[in-house]
């Protein structure tokens, strides 16, 4: 009789028995060495009610742990990012313009601030680059956050697992998208926020003389009069944007103002721009937030160039830093 095969080829048998056996060990040491990672490393921790959430993301509301966790964070946030102490009479613009970033930035950075009036000897995380610094939770939050920006690109920072730290004991984790603008900001903010987004800055600058009463510059004798409206320094000749879309209703010489460009915008609302050196824009013209309406000068009482920028709601003066803070 010719002999039988056997049911099972014994050195295929042997070769699964081979596979199984080295998938078991690179199973057991992944397993080990995430264990032991997990023993060895100190943990990203944050203390218990530090933060609130919203829309799912955790936005810290004490400030002393947000930069405590900052400047002990073990791994890569996406950005650098030094840290600024405020003193008597700064604001955080003055912090912005002195370390070269936006606004937004600084809020984003600091999910804390609840007011735009600063208080003194607090602690901000400064990035170096524009962009939204977010604390994430895992990286589905990553995903969410890039849909809400309608991010296009690479996101900045460790948040991915390794090899050796897929189990994670983290409760956060920090990621930059570069140049963005926050969606999120605290609650204290956000009613200001969704304002400033129809608004913009005319120029970028060192906020000086704010809305409010003030010593004259001219009449330095301890008079004071009101001020209508911020200045912001900048170079002379710097290009001078619409705050919002408009209208051009003025332009000329308009007494301490000098030279002086006027928008009427939606909702009631004009905007005033004075001392300027020229003049881009005449009456009747439609701008948009692109266009250049003049430049920097110091026509008018001026002492120096700076842009007088006057917000006014139905022909009511209000504090320009409610809108482009």
């Amino acid at each position: 009789m010719p002999k039988r095969l056997p049911l099972v080829d014994p050195r295929g048998r042997d070769a699964r028995l081979y596979i199984a056996g080295i998938s078991a060990a690179i199973i057991g040491i992944l397993l080990i060495g995430n264990i032991i990672t997990a023993l060895v490393r100190d943990s990203v921790r944050v203390k218990e009610g530090s933060y609130s959430v919203r829309q799912g993301f955790p936005l810290f509301t004490d400030a002393g742990e947000y930069v405590k966790l900052v400047k002990s964070y073990p791994y890569d946030p996406g950005v650098k990012i030094t840290t600024h102490r405020l003193i008597n009479g700064e604001s955080y613009w003055d912090v912005a313009y002195y370390h070269n970033i936006s606004i937004d930035t600084l809020i984003a950075a600091n999910p804390f601030i609840s007011s735009l009036v600063p208080k003194d000897g607090i602690e901000l995380v400064v990035p170096a680059t524009d962009g939204v610094l977010v604390a994430i939770n895992d990286v589905f939050d990553v995903r969410r956050m890039k849909s809400l920006l309608d991010f296009k690109g690479e996101v900045r920072g460790d948040y991915f697992p390794t090899i050796f730290k897929i189990i994670s004991t983290d409760d956060i984790r920090l990621v930059f998208f570069k140049g963005m603008k926050p969606v999120i900001v605290n609650a204290g903010l956000e009613k200001l926020y969704r304002m400033k987004n129809i608004f913009q800055s005319p120029l970028r600058g060192n906020f000086t003389s704010l809305f409010g009463s003030r010593e004259h510059p001219y009449i330095q004798d301890g008079t004071f009069r009101f001020h209508n409206g911020v200045d912001i320094i900048s170079g002379y000749g710097t290009s001078i944007r619409p705050a919002r879309d408009g209208m051009v209703i003025f332009t000329g010489w308009r007494g301490g103002f000098g030279n002086t460009v006027m928008i009427q915008h939606d909702e009631g609302y004009t905007t005033l721009y004075g001392h300027l050196s020229s003049i881009s824009v005449k009456v009747g013209a439609w701008v948009t937030k692109d266009d250049i309406i003049g430049q920097v000068g110091s026509t008018g009482f001026s002492t120096g160039p700076h842009l007088h920028f006057t917000v006014m709601k139905h022909g009511q003066d209000v504090n320009p830093l409610l809108f482009i803070w």
